[in-house]
Parts: C-alpha cells; structure tokens; sequence
C-alpha cells in the first residue's frame, strides 16, 4: 500500500540480457513483461513512489533482491531509476556513493557530469567497484572557508572556528593565535559561545597592540 507521503513516481528499467531472462524465468518461474530491446537485452519498466528520489531507489533495490533472488546479479549491473524532479545535481559536496545519487540512467548523468565542469566521469559498468556507484570523482575542488567576522571562519562542512589571541611572554607584549573548534553552528550562537568559554578575554588586547603598531608605521612614514 502506498504511503501518502511517497506521492513522487519514479521509473525503474531494467535492461537485462537474453540468456538471464530465459533463467529469470527457468529458475523463478518470474514472468516479468519486457520488450526485446537493442543488443539481444530484454527491457522492462516498473514503477516505485517514494517522498525523494533515495528513497525511489532504496524502494528499488529491496524490491529487485526480493523478486529476483540472485538470478539476474547485482542489481547495479541491470538496474537504473530515473529523475524526474532533477533531484540529482552537482555541487562541491556531491557525494558519489550516497544512495541518492545511485543507478542513474544516461540522460541523468550526462546532466551531472556536464554540471561539474570535469569533476565527475561515468563509473565503469563493469568495475569491481564495491559502492556500485554511478559516477567517479576524478579531481576535486579546493573549498574554501567562510569568514562570518574577523575572527570566526566556518568550513564547508559547516565547523565554525574562532582565531583566539593570547600572550605568550609575562609582560603581555608577544601574542600568538589559535583556531579553536566550537560546538556551534550558527554565528549568533557562536559568539555566545566564545563569550561562555573567554575565549575573547585576550581579544583587545591583541588588537590594541595592532592600532599601536599601525600607529607607529605611520608615523615612521611620515618622518
């Protein structure tokens, strides 16, 4: 029974060769409905619903390991889902082996390949590769840290640091800097942060000795 979140319909093909639908059938008494299609491959269509596209193909693959028991081998071999609502798009964070982005067919990943710019190439069918993916990452784009202020940066993958000041010698004269990690993940709650922790107890200090040694290359200039 459908679920009523799982409204999205997503085409499941399965290309499979000649001689393994005859065994479909010989070993599983399966009749699957299929068209002989180009290169002596059978052609059938079913369809799975599902609220994204992953979960289409997670839909997917447990209903063909259910029916076909082995018979026609893994289903990355014979199996594609299409994407319909383009769900399936590249980005600095595309993720190869998420399921998501899994048994495309060729219209999806010429797309994908064509949106990363060089990034991606198709996976070899044929590869031993254990994750079944679709696609291959063949170079990857250096990512650069967001600066929210001065002193808090936030990593692509969401970490906020925060370059905290302090003296290293006991009249205070010589500071140093450090990136320390916070649990925050928003830049109103990271400023709360580094006020709980001190960690800006050091802060105008620091930046007095800056205005002083600003203040003192231009006077020497203007000498």
């Amino acid at each position: 029974m459908m679920k009523v979140n799982d409204f999205q319909k997503y085409e499941v093909t399965l290309k499979i060769p000649y001689e393994d639908y005859f065994s479909l059938i010989y070993e599983t008494k399966y009749l699957l409905e299929a068209r002989l299609g180009p290169d002596r491959c059978f052609i059938a269509n079913v369809a799975m619903y599902g609220n994204n596209r992953r979960k289409g193909v997670e839909k997917a693959v447990e209903w063909f390991n259910k029916e076909f028991k082995g018979v026609l081998g893994s289903a990355f071999k014979v199996m594609t889902v299409d994407d319909p609502f383009e769900e399936v798009s590249y980005d600095d964070d595309f993720a190869c082996n998420d399921l998501g982005n899994k048994y495309l067919n060729q219209d999806t990943i010429e797309r994908v390949i064509s949106e990363s710019d060089g990034d991606l190439v198709q996976e070899d069918p044929k590869s031993e590769n254990s994750q079944h993916n679709s696609l291959r990452r063949i170079k990857r784009r250096k990512k650069e840290n967001t600066q929210l202020t001065s002193r808090l940066s936030q990593t692509p993958s969401g970490t906020i640091y925060y370059r905290m000041s302090e003296p290293i010698s006991s009249n205070g004269k010589r500071m140093k800097t450090t990136s320390v990690k916070l649990s925050s993940k928003s830049l109103e709650k990271a400023l709360r942060e580094v006020a709980r922790r001190g960690l800006d107890k050091f802060e105008k200090l620091d930046e007095s000795k800056s205005v002083k040694k600003v203040k003192s290359l231009i006077t020497k200039k203007a000498a």
